[in-house]
Order: structure tokens, then C-alpha cells, then sequence
């Protein structure tokens, strides 16, 4: 199977996006890191979106053009087994991993004294699911077992409808396209403000949550882990294969190419996600300039991002993303070993919480790095060769 080669300036922005993901989890697990005045953190969870819209933009310059004609069947199938090799191997590994410390927990205490949350996320039902990577496709209202690998699911799912919307895009030079975008951006409006509000009443009532628990949390998302969470990943992932189709024809790439709209798009995104200004269905097509801006991108910026540290957090960006959930997780069984209740701190020493943030970033990296050098790239070499 021929492939393009990757585009190296967006490596780094994998990284920076797994990054990002990690303090969100710390702000909403363990420490606040703003205020509940401020939703500059709180909206992170978008950074998850920001990965199907690069998922798009970069499976369509790598393995496009195998579909454009038809869709083989042999194209097809090596296509998925190079996709699996990619994002299994990981996965399984994590599972495995908080597995074995919930049957410990569970040889310990009474399972079923424990927080609602945790009974939910840990549902035996569910690992079938897991084994096959359809549990975020509305088997389950909760994310379970590693919570973050519902997006590696609906990937997955991603995986299976990309030869055809390749295709389908492959029919029209521009109607097609216009459709597709604006249904993408039509259904993450759905989703925001008529699903979510639905789907969060229902969720935390699982999960006995109460109302100040729910501080952090702006209102009318697209934050939909399960079931719709499909939807959510197909509509940002068009845009994605939409923004590839105007980085082929070099669409503003005089303008996007300049360093400057790095701190624009990014600096503009903070600022608007402070006081909530910017409805979740609009920073998908933000997302999109940002990443033709990457993939344009000359000059300093463009050296720094290739540089060697940025490019290793890019590279390790999967494992970053997939070993600090389970970090999270294995403090609240601990904590719960210990017969207490694992809550978010409510101390509102931001330096002293962002301390903490940066250290378990740390650790998070060192334990990342291993993961890759040891399990997922061994384990994706031996799976693609056989």
C-alpha cells in the first residue's frame, strides 16, 4: 500500500492537544486549575475534537487516494489492519492494567458501597465492548473502564466510514463538500443544544452527582462520550477531510503560512473559552484553520514545532493520551483501598494546584515514553508485517 508522507509541523500539535487533555483531567479529578467564573480549562475537553479533525485532514493525505476510484477490497482491509496496529495494542494494554488493580479492589472491599461513578465506569457488561472497541457506540451511557478511550472507539468507527466518505467526496469538486460541512456543523449544533442537555441530566443522574460537582462544566457541549459521541466524531473528522481538500489546492496558504496566526487562533480560542463566547459547533472550523495553518506554517515557528522536543511529545502523543487516565484512576482505587471517598480537591491555591498539574504532566511523559518504546511501537511493528 503506498502512502504520502506524514506532514511534519503537525506532529507537534498532537502533542500539544494530548497536553492539553491532561490538565483537563486534573482540573476536573483531582484540582481545579481556574476558577468557576472561568471556563478557559474547563472547555479542553474540545481538544479531543481537535484530534478527529486532524484524524481527518491526515488520513485523507496519507490514504485518500486509495479510495477516491472505489473501494478495494484489499486496500480496505490493509487500511484497517495498519489503523488497528495503530491504536489497539495500547489500548489493550491499558485495560489490562486497571483489569487487574478492580479485580484487587474488588478481592478487598464491597464493590458495591463504592461511588455510583465508580460501579458505572467499571461495569463488567462493558468489556466486550472494550475488547472490540464499540463500547462508545451506546451500549453504555458512561465511558468506561480507561474513560478516555471512547474517542479510540469512535476512531475506530471513523476508520470503517473513511474509504466511503472518500469516495462520496471523490464524486463532486464542491457541492459534496458544501453538504457535507454544512451537516457536520448542522448536527454539532443537534448535538450541543438538544441531545447534551438530555444526555447530561441523565448521566449525572447515574452517577448521583450534585450540583456543585457540576460547577466546571459549561453549559449546551458537544461533550457526548458515548452513543451521539459517534456523531460528534464523524462531524469534526469531515471538517478535517474538508480542510485536506483545500490544503491540495493550497487554500490561503499566502496568508496561513505566517507564525502569527499560531498565537491568533490559539490566543482567540482562550480568550472567547473564558467567559464561554464560542459555541462548541464553531471552534470545529477554527480547528480546521489551525491545522492548515500547521501544515503551512514557515519560518521560526515552523523550525521550533519541528524541533526535536516537540516532535517527541507529538510522537508520544497516543501514549500520553491513553496511560493518564489509568494514572487518575489507580489514585481513587487507592484512595478507595484506604476507605476514603476520592474527591476533587476543592483548594483554591491555583499556584499550588498548577504545581501539581505540571508534575503529574511529568510523570505522565515519563510513563508515556515507556509505553511507546516498549509497547505500542513493538506492538504495532510485529502487527503490521503479519
Amino acid at each position: 500500500m503506498s502512502r504520502k508522507k506524514f506532514i511534519p509541523s503537525l506532529t507537534p500539535l498532537r502533542g500539544i492537544a494530548a497536553t492539553l487533555v491532561v490538565f483537563f483531567h486534573y482540573h476536573i479529578f483531582i484540582a481545579p486549575l481556574s476558577s468557576t467564573e472561568s471556563y478557559v480549562v474547563s472547555k479542553l475537553y474540545l481538544m479531543v475534537d481537535l484530534f478527529f479533525v486532524l484524524s481527518g485532514f491526515v488520513l485523507h493525505h496519507v490514504y485518500g487516494a486509495l479510495f477516491v476510484q472505489k473501494i478495494d477490497r484489499r486496500s480496505f482491509w490493509e487500511f484497517m489492519k495498519a489503523r488497528f496496529a495503530r491504536i489497539y495494542p495500547l489500548h489493550f494494554f491499558t485495560f489490562l492494567y486497571l483489569f487487574f488493580w478492580i479485580a484487587y479492589m474488588k478481592a478487598r472491599i464491597d464493590f458495591e458501597q463504592t461511588p455510583a461513578i465508580f460501579q458505572n465506569v467499571f461495569d463488567d457488561s462493558a468489556i466486550p465492548g472494550i475488547l472490540t472497541l464499540t463500547h462508545a457506540w451506546g451500549t453504555h451511557m458512561e465511558a468506561t473502564w480507561n474513560a478516555v478511550s471512547w474517542s479510540v472507539s469512535v476512531e475506530w468507527f471513523l476508520y470503517i466510514v473513511f474509504p466511503f466518505l472518500v469516495w462520496i467526496m471523490g464524486k463532486d469538486k464542491y457541492l459534496v463538500k458544501v453538504f457535507l460541512g454544512l451537516a457536520a456543523l448542522a448536527s454539532l449544533f443537534i448535538l450541543s443544544h438538544i441531545i447534551e442537555p438530555e444526555w447530561i441530566k441523565e448521566i449525572t443522574r447515574q452517577r448521583q452527582l450534585t450540583e456543585e460537582q457540576l460547577l466546571y462544566r459549561p453549559p449546551n457541549t458537544i461533550d457526548i462520550v458515548t452513543g451521539f459521541a459517534l456523531l460528534r466524531g464523524l462531524s469534526s473528522f469531515i471538517f478535517g477531510m474538508i480542510a485536506y481538500e483545500g490544503y491540495k489546492n493550497q487554500l490561503w496558504a499566502s496568508v496561513l503560512k505566517f507564525g502569527y496566526w499560531f498565537i491568533v487562533l490559539w490566543g482567540g480560542l482562550l480568550f472567547l473559552w473564558h467567559r464561554d463566547l464560542l459555541p462548541d459547533p464553531f471552534a470545529i472550523p477554527v480547528f480546521s484553520l489551525l491545522i492548515l495553518h500547521m501544515a503551512y506554517v514557515k519560518g521560526f515557528l515552523g523550525s521550533l514545532l519541528n524541533s526535536r522536543v516537540f516532535t517527541y511529545l507529538g510522537d508520544i502523543s497516543y501514549s500520553v493520551y491513553m496511560v493518564h487516565m489509568p494514572l487518575i484512576l489507580t489514585l481513587f482505587v487507592v484512595l478507595l483501598l484506604k476507605g476514603e471517598v476520592p474527591v476533587p480537591s476543592k483548594e483554591v491555591n491555583f499556584v499550588q494546584n498548577w504545581v501539581g498539574a505540571f508534575i503529574f504532566w511529568a510523570i505522565v511523559i515519563a510513563i508515556a515514553s515507556a509505553t511507546y518504546r516498549f509497547i505500542e511501537q513493538p506492538a504495532r511493528n510485529k502487527l503490521r508485517i503479519l
